[in-house]
């Protein structure tokens, strides 16, 4: 009985070791709400860890075209991402109009957009680290074709 209860205790451990590695890299947190009667509400949060992975498990031939078209801008990506990772907390964009208001900001080390308008409300956020590694492996689809 002492050695299942060992066991059970072991993979209750690996378990979350796993989920902390798989968590540590930050969360990507998407929420829409609809704002109608019966508008849906989503609220969607996951680890920014998949992205990468998924990128990088995807078929070379579906990502190949979108590798390419990356490619010449992957300088000014990569400088922009390494300069929004160190830099504070700030404002990138906001644009307000009657009834609108769109934000682009770098908080917490995360890139975060939300938009308001008359019909629905949507939030979200990914970690600059993640953005750039997904990013780096979608480039890489190109040198590494399958």
């Amino acid at each position: 009985m002492i050695l299942l209860a060992k066991l059970a205790l072991g993979m209750a451990g690996v378990g979350l070791a796993g989920a902390g590695v798989l968590c540590g890299g930050g969360l990507v947190h998407v929420r829409v709400i609809e704002k109608e009667p019966q508008g849906h509400h989503i609220n969607v949060i996951a680890p920014a860890m998949l992205a990468p992975i998924a990128v990088h498990f995807a078929p070379r031939r579906e990502l190949g075209h979108a590798a390419r078209e990356i490619q010449p801008y992957m300088p000014v990506v990569r400088a922009a991402l390494d300069g929004l990772r160190d830099t504070e907390d700030v404002v990138l964009l906001e644009v307000k109009a009657p009834g609108e208001h769109v934000q682009v900001s770098k908080s917490r080390g995360s890139i975060v957009v939300d938009v308001e308008d008359a019909r629905e409300t949507v939030h979200v956020s990914a970690p600059v680290r993640a953005l750039s590694s997904t990013v780096e492996q979608l480039a890489a689809a190109t040198s590494n074709p399958l």
